[in-house]
């Protein structure tokens, strides 16, 4: 086996990539897209006794008892 220059390492990794990018609209045939069944499942964040909980107000997160 020849030892691997710069040039064609460089051309391989090329093609490679102009493979990957050929491939995109064939790769929903590969891999089924991933779909959400129920909608948004939301969450709280509390601490073990469940009375100091993480909120979110005005874009920052606040600590606050229910």
């Amino acid at each position: 086996m020849q030892p691997l220059t710069t040039e064609k390492a460089i051309l391989i990794g090329l093609v490679l990539i102009a493979l990957s990018i050929a491939s995109i609209p064939y790769s929903s045939n590969i891999i089924a897209p991933a779909l959400a069944t129920n909608g948004v499942t939301k969450i709280t964040i509390c601490d073990n006794s469940g009375f100091n909980c993480v909120g979110i107000k005005r874009n920052a997160f606040q600590i606050s008892n229910p």
